[in-house]
């Protein structure tokens, strides 16, 4: 075996095998919850699609879980006789330990989140509930049956309420998918899943009166916020694929008494974020009116300067402001943007 192992990994090996078998047991958990938090850490998806993004926090609650489980053990090994003081003690260390997860990724270029903590949280008490509805240790007394059923519904229940946020994506990428070649509807909430701005506040409000029609839903009210840069709102995530369709179209409202210099904007996977790899129009729309804006699409194809933009992957539409900066008041409403 000494050809296998180098001098520098024959001395920690030998240390371990040296070990008794009930350290050596307590020295493999440590690591394996060491390396939990590594993973944690140091391991994330792209973020690109919103579906990346929620996996990528849904993945505290399996990572933290193992952890409680870890702790869990641990107490057990040094308190042999422990009943249920180590689940306590389980649960306060994974979210200990996730919430010294969260500072440390405001220290590494990744944001802190309470979200993630709350994540972190519902999947220790998720798999430390299902082990407790199992623990002969816990259940030798008459209520038996009762404290395993609360146990393991304690269990269902964080494991659910920890899915949450990837059935609202699975229903949002369904929505989206279903009512293509419409890109963005405002019937409901879940139509603002893929919608973001930080220049403008974004609220789902009927037309005024004044310019309301038959069979209108809801619209996007798009309310710019003063001293911010090319106020707006952004769909993030299209539905990517725009092949076979001739125009793009975005039914706006222009309430103000001024005219309001509008920019559409629209980028493929591929976008460089420099001005001149994405298509972008400019638009004027009369004060006190409502307008549907069209786009050829050969022309959006021939946005970038230098290539062709791909409508196999558009990535984003940008609606904002054309000057650089809003007044107090400045607002406009979306109340649809489709292809035909």
């Amino acid at each position: 075996m000494d050809f296998i192992f180098s001098a520098p990994t024959r001395l920690p090996l030998a240390i371990f095998i040296s070990t008794e078998p009930g350290k050596r047991s307590q020295l493999v958990l440590i690591v394996a919850a060491m390396a939990l938090i590594a993973l944690v850490l140091g391991v994330t998806l792209p973020s690109r699609l919103k579906i990346l993004e929620v996996l990528n926090d849904l993945a505290h609650a399996p990572a933290l879980g193992a952890f409680a489980l870890i702790v869990l053990r641990l107490v057990r090994l040094w308190r042999p006789t422990d009943k249920l003081g180590g689940y306590g003690i389980a649960f306060l260390a994974a979210v200990g330990v996730g919430a010294l997860i969260e500072v440390v990724q405001s220290f590494i270029d990744r944001d802190a989140s309470l979200g993630d903590l709350e994540t972190d949280a519902l999947g220790a008490a998720c798999v430390l509930g299902f082990v407790a509805a199992f623990d002969r240790r816990l259940w030798s007394a008459a209520p038996r049956a009762t404290g395993r059923i609360a146990c393991a519904t304690l269990a269902i229940l964080c494991g659910l309420w920890a899915l949450l946020p990837l059935g609202q994506a699975a229903v949002a990428y369904l929505d989206r998918a279903r009512a293509f070649p419409v890109v963005a509807q405002f019937a409901t909430s879940c139509d603002l899943y893929f919608f973001s701005s930080g220049t403008a506040r974004l609220s789902l409000q009927p037309l005024p009166d004044r310019w309301a029609q038959p069979g209108d839903a809801l619209s996007l009210r798009v309310e710019l916020l003063a001293n911010t840069l090319w106020p707006g709102a952004s769909h993030d995530e299209p539905q990517p694929d725009w092949r076979g369709f001739s125009t793009l179209l975005l039914d706006v409202t222009n309430p103000t008494e001024t005219p309001l210099d509008l920019g559409v904007r629209v980028h493929d996977l591929t976008h460089n974020q420099d001005y001149n790899d994405r298509f972008t129009r400019a638009f004027e729309l009369a004060p006190s009116s409502r307008a549907v804006l069209r786009i050829p699409i050969k022309d959006i194809v021939a946005g970038p300067v230098d290539r062709l933009l791909d409508l196999a992957h558009i990535a984003g539409i940008v609606v904002f402001k054309l000057t650089p900066a809003a007044s107090d008041g400045e607002r406009f409403y979306l109340s649809r943007i489709w292809l035909e």
